[in-house]
């Protein structure tokens, strides 16, 4: 019998933070265990916090990588560095000298059934938010925590992703992400290693598509209501030596 296992659907990210779930929003999706991924993302400046990316003040344009890890089938994390632009010292020119870090969590107690949906919980920017009382000193740029809710369905060897979440930021300047949000997949049977999506981040919509290429290239694109577009591309290795069948 072969060691490596063979599965038949491809976990797909949340890119910019590393965690499996749509495009902006979380979702109840989970990497497969084993799978670790290393990647960047351009960041339109419209996906960052109001706060803590200004320079001179105005937004900027950024970029972020990170490095996250699916030890078990029900736990995700992430460590995430996001570039800002500071005055370089003694030289005086303009650099993404500085970065914001933070790690995400996901755990998902529920897996999903042919009856009901998976359920997760997780957060980006925890460290700081949940063991330090006095948060005055502590910048938590991306800190929020929330549970989500993903069903799919199959059809002719499509598939369909329902997903509800509902999702709090811990600063204000974030507050116009809070609440429920949500959002639709698809992914062809003519090309299952792909997924069309379409969210609403609770302000904003969003449109793009991401795919696993050679097993290990993971892509994504979208465009924030129809006018701000983001990418990110990542190397994915399971380290279980497990594929995906597609």
């Amino acid at each position: 019998m072969s060691a490596i296992a063979v599965f038949p659907f491809i976990g797909h990210a949340q890119q910019y933070t590393g965690i499996s779930g749509f495009l902006h929003i979380p979702s109840a999706e989970m990497n497969y265990e084993g799978d670790a991924r290393i990647g960047a993302h351009f960041l339109h400046m419209s996906m960052t916090p109001d706060t803590g990316f200004l320079f001179r003040g105005e937004k900027y344009n950024t970029f972020d990588y990170y490095l996250s890890a699916t030890p078990y089938r029900w736990l995700e994390l992430s460590y995430t560095c996001t570039k800002r632009k500071i005055v370089r010292p003694m030289i005086g020119d303009i650099v993404y000298g500085a970065k914001d870090c933070y790690l995400s969590v996901k755990i998902r107690p529920l897996e999903e059934g042919k009856y009901y949906p998976a359920i997760a919980i997780g957060g980006n920017d925890l460290g700081t938010t949940v063991f330090n009382k006095d948060r005055s000193d502590v910048q938590l740029y991306f800190s929020n925590l929330y549970i989500a809710a993903t069903k799919h369905f199959s059809f002719g060897g499509n598939e369909l992703g329902l997903n509800l979440a509902y999702r709090h930021f811990f600063r204000g300047y974030n507050s116009k992400w809070n609440g429920f949000v949500g959002g639709i997949s698809f992914r062809p049977a003519f090309f299952p290693q792909a997924r069309a999506i379409v969210e609403y981040t609770g302000n904003e919509l969003l449109v793009g598509a991401d795919a696993l290429l050679w097993q290990h290239v993971l892509i994504q694109a979208c465009m924030k209501d129809f006018k701000y577009f983001n990418f990110g591309l990542c190397l994915q290795l399971n380290m279980l030596g497990k594929k995906y069948l597609y």
